[in-house]
């Protein structure tokens, strides 16, 4: 396997404002290890740090059999309050949009529509994960808590399993996220399952979104890489997320945006392939204890270590665009364009059958 080490930049939103009537919060890089959303912040993964927000720039990863993992801290972020981490088809989007930085997702939030996987939308009572597609704003999804007059939202695990004090997961402290893709016999995206878990506990809290009548779009825009996104954010009306449902088994009666905490932590990174042992990409750096960070702007880009451990890949069923090496024997890793490229036995002119 070949291996590197670099550098992946973090770049804020709000280098040209934060877009009409939006609020702008700063993103934070604490010893090169920590990302401290504070509210109202959003930040991209990328591949360099220019001053000026160009979509060629940012992270294009392919999760496709593979299982992304981070810990995440959300002490504070109560009823009303939304930690995410998620994936939009940034690096495809030639559209500035009306954020300025090339900003889209599937609620049209910023003018421009695309793909977009939301890994988690969480609080320390309420946790969702949800696929989209462009034009499918409401996506299916799973997790616990939210609803309205009717209706309930996921109910995959209970307040017994999440929350704060829970017996699982105790979102009064630090928990880790993981998050897998995997595929068929014809490399379709089959599901994204999630699984909560946390240090010392004998259990964890697990959903699993299968079936998405938009898994072959997914599956096309995983290939050509999307780009992680992390944020923060309040609203008086984040029921949909965390309220009690007409089962009256969520967690949240009403929401109370004002009394969020001023910011949420995400960190140590990591990307496997599915069933190996080696990391293919991992962000993290030494570790460092949990500190109140220096005071920072959002308008500061920052970057965090990137070590990268590429297996090489099985035949047809993953890029080798980033390992430039084949697992099978008498493969050559040939490419495609700058987001795919595939092991094969030769490569002719035309459409690949």
């Amino acid at each position: 396997a070949a291996s590197a080490a670099g550098r992946a930049a973090v770049v804020p939103t709000g280098w040209e404002g934060a877009g009409p009537g939006a609020k702008l919060g700063p993103v934070e890089v604490v010893d090169d290890r920590l990302l401290v959303p504070h509210m109202d912040g959003r930040a991209y993964f990328a591949e360099r740090c220019t001053g000026t927000y160009d979509h060629n720039d940012y992270m294009a990863i392919n999760l496709l059999n593979k299982r992304i993992e981070f810990s995440v801290n959300l002490t504070g972020a109560g009823c009303g309050c939304n930690a995410a981490f998620y994936l939009v088809s940034m690096k495809q989007n030639a559209r500035k949009s009306t954020c300025h930085d090339f900003y889209c997702d599937a609620n049209h939030v910023c003018g421009v529509s695309c793909d977009e996987i939301d890994i988690m939308e969480a609080n320390m009572y309420a946790f969702h994960s949800t696929l989209h597609t462009l034009h499918d704003r409401a996506g299916v999804g799973g997790g616990y808590g939210g609803g309205g007059d009717g209706w309930s939202g996921p109910r995959d695990f209970t307040r017994e399993h999440y929350g704060p004090g829970a017996r699982c997961v105790d979102t009064a402290r630090p928990f880790k996220v993981a998050a897998s893709f995997p595929t068929d016999e014809q490399g379709m995206l089959r599901s994204m399952d999630v699984e909560v878990s946390q240090e010392d506990s004998a259990c964890s809290a697990r959903l699993s979104v299968a079936g998405y009548r938009g898994n072959a779009q997914l599956t096309q825009s995983l290939a050509h890489g999307m780009t992680p996104v992390l944020s923060y954010w309040s609203a008086k009306d984040m029921l949909w997320m965390d309220g009690a449902g007409a089962d009256g088994q969520g967690p949240c009666k009403r929401d109370a945006p004002g009394t969020c905490g001023a910011k949420v932590s995400m960190y140590d990174f990591r990307i496997d392939a599915l069933g190996t042992g080696p990391a293919d990409l991992a962000l993290n750096s030494a570790p460092a204890p949990m500190a109140d960070p220096s005071p920072s702007t959002s308008a500061a880009a920052t970057t965090t270590t990137v070590t990268t451990t590429v297996p090489c890949s099985i035949t047809r069923k993953a890029s080798c665009r980033l390992s430039r090496c084949c697992k099978d024997p008498g493969m050559q890793c040939y490419e495609k364009d700058q987001y795919w490229a595939a092991c094969q036995l030769g490569c002719a002119p035309g459409v690949d059958a």
